[in-house]
């Protein structure tokens, strides 16, 4: 028969195995909140675009208008959507460039004289910014096999200019050294390009394509290509 203090032993070793138990769970938990809450702006660990991104990504839409605004709410640019393109405007509707996608699916850049300054060319996954000749190539801009995407211009051979890497909040635009340049973020029907302090620098609260608000992000590109690769993204992954 079992003595009262055979009993209490067992309750008591008993009882400290729960302890013990109940204690690395919350130990367990914490590491793994914690964990979460310092992914926000890593990279997925899988190949697939995060879920803002995708959904953001197929957000464009081809007639209306995109008012991109500066911080303090004054107009910046205007994207006047066509189903073959666009035009870029400027903040008091201005002709800046005017963009046409052509038959055979290249989008060509004019200026407001109608003068050819050049063309995207490419689709899906790789487009490239090449000269009104069509004969040498400048910029390339192509996806990667992990959802993110650069940039590089062709001066005498590739060099890496931006890197655009896939977040749960949008894009992160990089540069070469990995030096963060800024940020373009969707949450609230906002589309948002912070600057390198994280700072509001544009927004817009028209729908349109977060990975075509991109372009408008890389200082090498002239606006009308800027707007040009804009269309191309926004075509691409609206169709």
């Amino acid at each position: 028969m079992m003595t009262n203090s055979k009993m209490s032993s067992i309750f008591t070793i008993y009882k400290w195995n729960e302890i013990g138990r109940i204690t690395k769970l919350g130990i367990f938990m914490f590491i793994l909140i914690g964990a979460g809450a310092c992914s926000q702006d890593r990279k997925k660990s899988d190949n697939k675009l995060p879920q803002s991104a995708q959904q953001s990504i197929r957000a464009g839409k081809t007639d209306g208008k995109v008012k991109v605004k500066k911080a303090g709410g004054e107009t910046a640019f205007i994207l006047k959507l066509y189903d073959d393109g666009l035009k870029l405007l400027d903040h008091g509707e201005n002709e800046i460039a005017r963009i046409t996608r052509t038959k055979s699916e290249k989008y060509r850049i004019k200026d407001a004289g109608d003068n050819v300054l050049g063309y995207v060319t490419g689709s899906s996954n790789k487009f490239k910014i090449v000269d009104k000749t069509q004969q040498l190539t400048l910029f390339i801009f192509q996806s990667q096999s992990d959802g993110d995407w650069k940039l590089e211009s062709l001066d005498d051979e590739e060099n890496l200019l931006w890197k655009v890497g896939n977040r749960d909040y949008g894009w992160k635009i990089e540069s070469s050294t990995e030096t963060k340049l800024s940020k373009v973020k969707v949450k609230n029907g906002r589309t948002t390009i912070t600057d390198n302090n994280d700072d509001t620098a544009f927004y817009t609260n028209d729908e349109y394509s977060s990975l075509a608000i991109v372009p408008f992000t890389f200082n090498q590109l002239t606006k009308p290509q800027q707007a040009a690769l804009s269309a191309a993204l926004n075509f691409d992954f609206t169709n």
